[in-house]
């Protein structure tokens, strides 16, 4: 969506096309250098792009969800775009759209940490205002990351889950994003670690991707648990994964045999919880994310994102704390069981 000063701009565009470009600008500046922090111009506000890993995951329609409440509050113009699937070169395109429609700031859940990184780097040096929410690229490449939780208290959450179901013995099979996904990354090789330190007699036979698709991860999960009836656990590390590898599970008439873990979107595990397949399944609350992120892109467009003060002003969610002095930690993961899932409709 473009203000009402753009569209002005826009109309004159046949006769005046250098003229064009340039005004939209916002608080781009004209010498194309990040960190040009003049404001928007008179009629118009901050135009913020939010580019999640795909759109067709409730998980980010929540994130968008909170992105507009917080675009609302904020008095900025929000625009949500992704690829369908987890595809990240259509995801850099996508970037490279927003920076040619002069949009102020992007924030974005990256497909591939490396992958991403020309296209974010390109957005900063033309004076964007860039940074990362729920999956990062490389630090160089963007401002700051808004992180859903740390990646070694994932990892742990992930691993106490299934141990305390399985007695912390046996074999496993994680199920993943795509193996490229820096998140999941991270929390795998977290829960590596704490096992290592914490329970020696769990081992990770495999890690599978499921594409970020739920039939993907179905037939993943079917074709490795036919061939491996020694698995005692599966993690799924993808929100997405979770309700198809219970399904597998359940197919397989495996339920009780083999625990199903690891992250879960309740509206998509729900029925799998209460059913008993699923005991427990972690996440945090997409739609606070959202809403930090656009807070986070708004700070950052007016200049008061400050490390040194420790903390980012967050609106409804108060202040949340640099981790690091380019990461904010939104908070310590939520865990779902039968007990209290239906208090969370996202």
């Amino acid at each position: 969506m473009r203000s009402k000063g753009c569209k002005a701009v826009t109309l004159l565009a046949a006769t005046m096309v250098v003229g064009a470009f340039g005004a939209c600008g916002g608080s781009v500046g004209k010498s194309g250098e990040s960190g040009d922090a003049s404001g928007p111009k008179d009629g118009e506000t901050y135009r913020i792009a939010m580019v999640p890993k795909f759109t067709s995951d409730p998980y980010f329609k929540a994130a968008e969800k909170g992105g507009q409440a917080a675009a609302e509050e904020l008095g900025v113009e929000m625009e949500f775009n992704g690829p369908v699937d987890a595809d990240v070169s259509k995801q850099a395109d996508i970037i490279e759209q927003f920076v040619q429609q002069r949009y102020d700031a992007i924030t974005v859940s990256a497909n591939d940490a490396d992958a991403l990184a020309p296209a974010m780097k390109a957005a900063r040096n033309q004076g964007v205002k860039v940074s990362t929410f729920d999956a990062d690229v490389k630090p160089e490449a963007r401002e700051v990351f808004l992180n859903q939780t740390t990646f070694a208290g994932m990892g742990k959450t992930m691993v106490d889950m299934m141990a305390k179901q399985t007695g912390g013995k046996g074999d496993f099979l994680v199920v993943t994003a795509v193996l490229t996904a820096p998140n999941q990354n991270r929390w795998i090789a977290e829960m590596r670690e704490y096992i290592k330190q914490n329970h020696p007699e769990m081992e990770i036979k495999a890690v599978l991707p499921g594409n970020e698709d739920l039939a993907k991860s179905r037939q993943v999960a079917l074709d490795y648990l036919r061939s491996h009836r020694e698995t005692r656990g599966v993690w799924c590390v993808t929100g997405i994964a979770t309700p198809g590898v219970a399904e597998a599970v359940e197919k397989l008439g495996l339920k009780g045999e083999v625990v199903v873990t690891g992250l879960g979107v309740p509206s998509l595990i729900r029925e799998y919880v209460k059913s008993g397949t699923v005991k427990e399944a972690a996440l945090w609350n997409p739609t606070d994310i959202g809403y930090a992120a656009i807070q986070m892109a708004k700070a950052q467009l007016d200049g008061k994102l400050d490390p040194s003060s420790g903390v980012l002003a967050a609106g409804r969610l108060g202040e949340l704390k640099f981790i690091e002095k380019d990461t904010i930690l939104l908070g310590p993961p939520l865990v779902f069981d039968k007990d209290n899932i239906d208090d969370f409709s996202f």
